[in-house]
């Protein structure tokens, strides 16, 4: 699987964690692993995912099948996409699977950065270091 909106996650995530940061002050007593926690669980902006993958494997969840991928975190996320689907067609049953799912990938912000700590931890080393991708 392609990432289509790793340069754009990065960032997000990025300014996610210096926003925490801010937010925490000089003072706070909080490990860097524990503010990545906070951040990788915080709401992102968006679904980083395109919506040609977004359609494969919201559609096989929707039709009771697991997703196409290994990682926990993968399938977290497709579910939470397939609920968030669900939700906008029971508001709006005339929608079609495809505009409903387009919709939600537009407007939605996701629950979470859906990236184990450990990743998110490293891209934020790198971004810190000045590095790309």
């Amino acid at each position: 699987m392609e990432l289509y909106y790793k340069e754009e996650r990065d960032r997000d995530l990025f300014e996610a964690y210096n926003t925490l940061l801010k937010s925490l002050g000089r003072g706070a007593n909080f490990s860097r692993e524990e503010i990545v926690r906070r951040v990788v669980y915080s709401v992102a902006p968006r679904f980083y995912i395109s919506y040609e993958e977004a359609r494969r494997n919201v559609k096989r969840i929707m039709s009771g099948r697991s997703p196409r991928c290994a990682s926990s975190t993968r399938i977290a996320m497709y579910n939470d996409l397939a609920n968030l689907l669900a939700s906008y067609l029971r508001r709006r049953p005339r929608a079609t699977f495809n505009d409903a799912l387009g919709a939600v990938l537009a407007e939605k912000r996701a629950p979470r950065f859906y990236l184990s700590e450990r990743s998110a931890l490293l891209i934020i080393y790198r971004m810190q270091k000045g590095g790309a991708s």
